[in-house]
């Protein structure tokens, strides 16, 4: 599902009208028609709750127009509050305003602070408030009349529906705006906005919606719209089919490069959680230190000890002999509580640059490379994904963590597009980066899982995924893509389940590896009713 910008929406409504002949006017009645469904699916008794629908003077309050219209016609009679005088609403607001004019349906004129306040010590009797003020057109924040009247909106008790997006914020924006409307739920249209999916203030939008009100298909899937949504019902195919007649083999054998002494439990999470999401084979290359350690999590990992320095952590002399194991391999994950010591470092950076095979690259992994980022390439060609949280990746770009989560998009693409790589950057919203200029982005995930051992857990799952793939000769750029994005998906996923069994404030990164298999499920039953 693509996300848009807010000119980019605005050219999808016009090519809808001008190329596609599809008229303005059946694209807003489609809109309010589903404002109507938002409503009529959330309230049985919608005639006798007490309902105002609040109209700007552009086309968002057009849709509301709509909408008051449908509720009218059903004997529902909502209070129209328009925000602004009749004269000045023009194009296709102004025609449903003459229809409800025509219609005998009252609309009040409130364009002023005065007239505003004296409505306002009205607004608790309501039980239904639909925020059709202001649309995504905005690029400002709110001040004067407008701001009064959003924050008296949130002032109020009543179920608020924002319509397209709470008014007051910022379509392309991720940074939370000073002042918007706090909404319980948010019916956009064709398809999400950038705000809608990575605003910092997501709680504002409360519960989205995205409906079709009749753009077609192939405008959404033009080359330029390069942000997408991930859903299940998408990715559903990607989940590879495992045949009755198959063995081991058929499922990668991966290795997962981790762990010092003191900090083997990452080798555990990394190792457990590459067997759950599915690999026939995984083997932990740890210093010869942890290994005891390592090999007593999971009787199903193999382990590999490897020359280690004196603090526990892999030296120069591992390098040819992991190098060597790693021949035959299918992929390799590497990073999760190796430490930042000297040897270590330099065994690291060699690793990446001579891989034989695809290599995922997380927390010590990154932090090698803070001071020499481009130097993250392969001389084998073969493909590079990394997973830097902000900081991490605040370290390997120079910039700082508010210019990263202000521009999440546009830093990781850079980045990515620059260096050939996939960038996987773990945040609220996880967003995936291809050496090609796409960009993903998951909707799941939770506070919960703000918490140790997350990030390892995403390394083991990743590896697995991108190991089956290539075991299945799925090698192409666009398949590598489709893998990352599904294990991140699966993480993100599995973590959501884990949470709604254990609650946030007791989600642990091992719940998360427990609940890979009912993230499957989920999504194989999205595919039975796709």
């Amino acid at each position: 599902m693509k996300i848009l910008t807010a000119d980019q929406m605005r050219e999808v409504d016009r090519l809808s009208t001008e190329e596609t002949g599809i008229p303005s006017l059946t694209l807003m009645e489609n809109a309010g028609f589903h404002l109507y469904l938002a409503l009529r699916d959330r309230f049985e008794d919608l005639a006798d709750l007490n309902i105002a629908v609040i109209c700007g003077k552009g086309n968002n309050g057009g849709d509301g127009m709509v909408l008051a219209r449908q509720l009218v016609q059903r004997e529902i009679y909502p209070d129209i509050i328009l925000l602004a005088k009749h004269e000045q609403i023009s194009g296709d607001a102004a025609v449903n305003l003459d229809i409800l004019a025509h219609s005998g349906v009252p609309v009040f004129e409130m364009s002023t602070e005065e007239a505003w306040e004296e409505f306002s010590r009205t607004l608790e009797v309501y039980d239904i408030v639909v925020d059709a003020i202001l649309g995504t057109g905005i690029t400002q924040p709110l001040h004067g009349f407008f701001a009064r009247v959003v924050s008296d909106l949130n002032d109020v008790p009543a179920f608020v529906l924002s319509v397209d997006i709470p008014s007051g914020m910022v379509s392309d924006a991720v940074e939370p705006p000073p002042l918007c409307v706090a909404a319980d739920a948010t019916v956009t249209f064709t398809a999400p906005k950038i705000a809608h999916i990575l605003s910092q203030e997501l709680e504002a939008v409360g519960e989205l919606s995205i409906v079709s009100i009749g753009s077609p298909q192939n405008l959404l899937d033009r080359p330029e719209h390069r942000v997408n949504l991930l859903t299940s019902e998408e990715l559903a195919d990607a989940v590879l089919p495992r045949p009755v007649a198959s063995h081991k083999g058929v499922y990668g054998h991966v290795v997962l490069i981790t762990g010092s002494r003191g900090k083997a439990g990452a080798a555990g999470l990394c190792s457990y959680s590459a067997l759950r999401t599915g690999s026939g084979l995984v083997t932990v290359y740890t210093p010869r230190d942890a290994q005891p350690t390592v090999a007593a999590f999971h009787p199903e990992v193999m382990t590999e000890g490897l020359p280690s320095t004196p603090d526990g952590t892999f030296s120069r002399e591992a390098i040819h002999l992991a190098l060597d194991l790693l021949q035959g391999m299918t992929a390799v994950g590497m990073g999760p509580g190796l430490t930042t010591n000297d040897e270590t470092v330099d065994f690291i950076r060699t690793v990446v640059a001579q891989s034989p095979v695809p290599l995922i690259l997380d927390a010590d992994g990154l932090n090698a490379f803070k001071d020499c980022p481009d130097r993250l390439k392969n001389e084998h060609g073969q493909p590079l994904i990394l997973t830097p949280h902000p900081g991490e990746f605040a370290r390997l770009t120079g910039l700082s963590i508010p210019e990263i989560l202000s521009d999440p998009i546009g830093s990781a693409t850079e980045f990515a597009q620059r260096l050939g790589l996939w960038l996987v950057l773990k945040s609220y919203r996880t967003l995936i980066a291809a050496p090609g200029g796409e960009v993903y982005v998951s909707p799941c995930g939770n506070p919960g899982m703000a918490t140790a051992g997350m990030g390892d857990v995403l390394t083991g799952v990743l590896t697995s995924m991108i190991g089956q793939y290539l075991a299945s000769g799925l090698k192409e750029h666009s398949d590598i893509t489709r893998g990352v994005c599904l294990g991140v998906f699966l993480h993100g996923l599995a973590g959501d389940l884990a949470a709604d069994e254990e609650g946030w404030e007791h989600l642990v990164a091992g719940d998360v590896i427990l609940a890979l298999g009912d993230a499957y499920d989920e999504l194989l039953e999205a595919a039975i009713q796709a």
